[in-house]
């Protein structure tokens, strides 16, 4: 980029943008969080004025209208992902969108087609693949220290909560699914992203809707790889149990390995044995991943190369996460490619 600082707006100024994206904007080198937009004028005030960002704007085309924008940062409900994204980069904005990515295949592949329209960046917040654990567990695979992984298991498991201020997730044409997009969406690219980006031969899954609204509260999916491995994954927000609990592990033909609590085991001299490297556990992984992602994007932009998380490269986890809801409507396992 010409100019020194990379000047970014941000649209949506709930949890997400409070708790993660704005602090994250305004830690790292080389960024002016300019402007921030919401569609209640009083709770963009109150959070600008909260995190000293100089302008709060209600319209969308208030703040893309600022020729002097190089990003925008996209923080919305589900529904109002690929309109704002779309407009930004039809406005000449570079687009980083908070996951799902969007509520369909589809939805996905038009942004994907706006954003080379315009010749601008185009990418989707993958957090997870910037913990430092998940990163050092890819290495892990890439080395071949597992040897051949031939199954690994996936989850996330929260506990039961009433949607009383985001009413919009229950609602399928508004949310584009349950439980499914919110925790299915990032475990499933975390999984694959560590395997190293196997392709997906089919899917066999089931869902199961526990309380009123449209959308699922629970799922169980089996995803047969083209490596021949298996991978199972089990979501929900429905359960009654003291707390969260998310993981991703791992199964070779010389070791293991867990995530969250970080574990490797490996096969050596005929004994089993703990290589687990030492991280530094006390640190925040979700706010340490939140701030690596906004730096990695900024850097990206600087370099003209494309960003982890790029739209191209979240496309195929989307068509994944319609064929899970397929598989589970119709009964059956769904082929994939």
């Amino acid at each position: 980029m010409a100019r020194k600082n990379l000047r970014v707006g941000l649209v949506g100024v709930g949890a997400a943008a409070q708790i993660s994206h704005i602090p994250a904007l305004l830690k790292s080198e080389g960024v002016e969080l300019v402007a921030l937009c919401d569609r209640d004028p009083e709770k963009a005030a109150r959070v600008a004025q909260k995190f000293s960002v100089p302008r709060a704007v209600s319209r969308i085309d208030d703040l893309l209208a600022d020729d002097s924008l190089d990003a925008v940062d996209i923080c919305t409900p589900n529904f109002l992902h690929a309109p704002m994204a779309m407009a930004a980069l039809e406005a000449g904005k570079h687009v980083l969108c908070e996951r799902p990515f969007a509520r369909s295949a589809a939805e996905a592949t038009e942004m994907v087609k706006a954003a080379k329209r315009a010749d601008r960046v185009l990418a989707c917040a993958v957090q997870h693949r910037f913990r430092p654990d998940a990163q050092l567990l890819r290495t892990f695979v890439a080395k071949g220290e597992l040897g051949e992984v031939y199954y690994a298991k996936a989850g996330w498991l929260r506990q039961r909560t009433e949607w009383d201020s985001d009413e919009w997730r229950r609602q399928k044409r508004e949310s584009g699914g349950g439980v499914v997009l919110d925790l299915g969406f990032q475990m499933l690219d975390l999984s694959l992203w560590v395997l190293g980006a196997p392709k997906v031969a089919s899917v066999s899954a089931s869902v199961h809707r526990l309380r009123k609204g449209e959308v699922e509260d629970s799922t169980a999916a089996l995803l047969r790889l083209d490596t021949g491995a298996t991978l199972t994954l089990e979501l929900t927000w429905g359960l009654l149990m003291e707390k969260d609990f998310a993981y991703l592990n791992l199964f070779g033909s010389g070791g293991a390995a867990l995530l969250n609590p970080l574990r490797f085991h490996k096969g050596m001299h005929g004994t089993l044995v703990n290589v687990t490297p030492t991280l530094d556990s006390a640190r925040n992984q979700y706010k340490h991943s939140q701030e690596a992602q906004v730096a990695h994007f900024v850097e990206a932009l600087r370099k003209g190369s494309r960003p982890m998380g790029d739209a191209e490269e979240i496309l195929p986890v989307m068509e994944l996460m319609d064929a899970v809801y397929r598989s589970a409507e119709q009964g059956r396992e769904v082929k994939l490619g």
